[in-house]
């Protein structure tokens, strides 16, 4: 009989007992005592199917252009910028490169503020700073101004001659041309005269003579 309940057992069947001490038993064995409990019938499991997210150009939309650095190589971090009239040019790197077909555009900051129009150059010039301490920075922007990637900024100082200073020489010599060079102190007063390409030398007093002790007077003589 039990070999019987065994050959009719299906896969689909749990068996319920009881032990003497209370406990609860399954098995999907028959077991002397057991309650026989029938369960649904499951679908057998499909095999996953992986599907490929459709390509953006499949589906109209752009591809979303990643920048991985923007950098400033000129001027450096630190450096000493001359010019009189406020010229200062900036030099930038990009990785990749700039994505023009898109209208990407690069923006100029100085203290915080925007600099002339976005240009797809990398190289850029600021004209009218003052002179002193600056921070420039640079970023990125698309067609719509969406920020896409900013660069550290960099300081530098900008240099000028000072007004005080001559801007022409105080002598005129018709073989020297005026090249405009800002002379970068006064002359001395001893060199307003001498020669067109003498050597400077300071004008020294000559010494005085030795001093002679006054002549004696002559000797009077007395008449009788």
């Amino acid at each position: 009989m039990l070999m019987l309940c065994l050959a009719m057992a299906s896969a689909h069947d749990v068996y319920k007992w009881v032990a003497p001490d209370g406990s609860v038993h399954f098995s999907d064995q028959p077991h002397a005592g057991a309650d026989r409990i029938t369960l649904p019938k499951w679908p057998p499991p499909q095999p996953r199917r992986y599907v490929l997210p459709p390509s953006p150009g499949a589906t109209g939309k752009p591809v979303f252009y990643v920048y991985n650095r923007l950098t400033i190589i000129k001027p450096e971090s630190g450096e000493n910028v001359r010019d009189n009239q406020g010229n200062v040019e900036v030099t930038l790197t990009v990785e990749p490169n700039l994505n023009t077909a898109e209208d990407h555009r690069i923006r100029i900051l100085l203290d915080g503020q925007v600099q002339g129009t976005p240009s797809p150059s990398l190289e850029q010039s600021l004209t009218g700073v003052a002179r002193g301490r600056h921070r420039v920075a640079a970023q990125v922007i698309n067609e719509r101004g969406r920020i896409l990637i900013t660069s550290r900024p960099v300081n530098f100082y900008l240099k000028q001659a000072s007004p005080l200073f001559h801007t022409r020489p105080y002598h005129a010599h018709p073989q020297r041309p005026f090249t405009g060079r800002v002379q970068q102190a006064p002359r001395a007063p001893s060199a307003l005269h001498r020669p067109y390409g003498a050597p400077f030398r300071p004008t020294v007093p000559p010494p005085r003579p030795p001093s002679t002790p006054p002549p004696s007077p002559p000797p009077r003589t007395s008449s009788m």
